[in-house]
């Protein structure tokens, strides 16, 4: 078996490569290690975020056809939305959703449905359709369908505590998908907040979320954490 190739600049950059030594004291063996870290704990974060999207996703999703169908006689909200949803949503990225959706649609020889365009939308269509001060139209939305989603949320917690919770998650997704490295970001947080959102939905969804991660898992076997310690 060949002898494992190291970190260097040549495959991952030498800005990327100075600040993992920064972060090990030079240490060019213990770099090597943390930067494979960060790349299993990107792929961890990114499997709880799929499961969180998708349970998040799908409690809305509820709320919205059910809410639409009476308001709108229809629930398909995605495609024929009452005003009080085309001011919220974002339209041009519901539009590319539903042309995507219509194109892998095409391909199975069918026309575009709710769903096609529900399984398009990104994680942050969920984080921008959340209450916003900015925005009636969202603060409204909350009161009358969205905060149904959330049964089992604590009473003493505001709606800004669900969206806080899931703006970190957005914000960890985009540094993923970014190549940003994990090592000195706090995804126990952001674990935490993905669970928490999760248990609002449900006791059982939190333990759906649980049972189907294992960030935490990566998060403990952090090399930087056990130099420092």
């Amino acid at each position: 078996m060949p002898p494992a190739e190291p970190v260097s600049p040549r495959f991952i950059g030498g800005p990327r490569l100075q600040r993992l030594l920064a972060d090990t004291h030079g240490d060019l063996g213990l770099a090597h290690e943390l930067f494979v870290w960060n790349v299993r704990a990107s792929g961890a974060a990114m499997e709880a975020i799929h499961v969180f999207e998708l349970v998040l996703r799908n409690a809305i999703d509820r709320e919205l056809r059910a809410w639409n169908q009476v308001m709108a006689g229809t629930p398909d909200w995605l495609i024929t939305p009452h005003v009080y949803l085309r001011r919220a949503l974002n339209l041009a990225a519901v539009a590319k959703a539903a042309q995507r959706g219509r194109r892998i649609a095409a391909e199975h020889g069918r026309s575009l449905c709710h769903d096609d365009v529900l399984a398009q939308m990104s994680l942050g269509a969920w984080r921008y359709l959340l209450p916003s001060k900015a925005n009636r139209s969202k603060q409204k939305l909350w009161e009358v369908a969205i905060s149904n989603a959330f049964p089992a949320w604590p009473g003493e917690w505001s709606a800004d505590s669900v969206v806080t919770r899931v703006a970190n998650v957005h914000g960890l997704r985009n540094w993923v998908a970014h190549l940003e490295p994990l090592h000195r970001y706090d995804l126990r947080r952001a674990r935490r907040d993905m669970r928490s959102v999760c248990h609002g939905i449900g006791p059982d969804a939190a333990r759906f979320f649980v049972q189907t991660e294992r960030l935490l898992l990566i998060v403990t076997s952090n090399p930087a954490d056990k130099q420092n310690a």
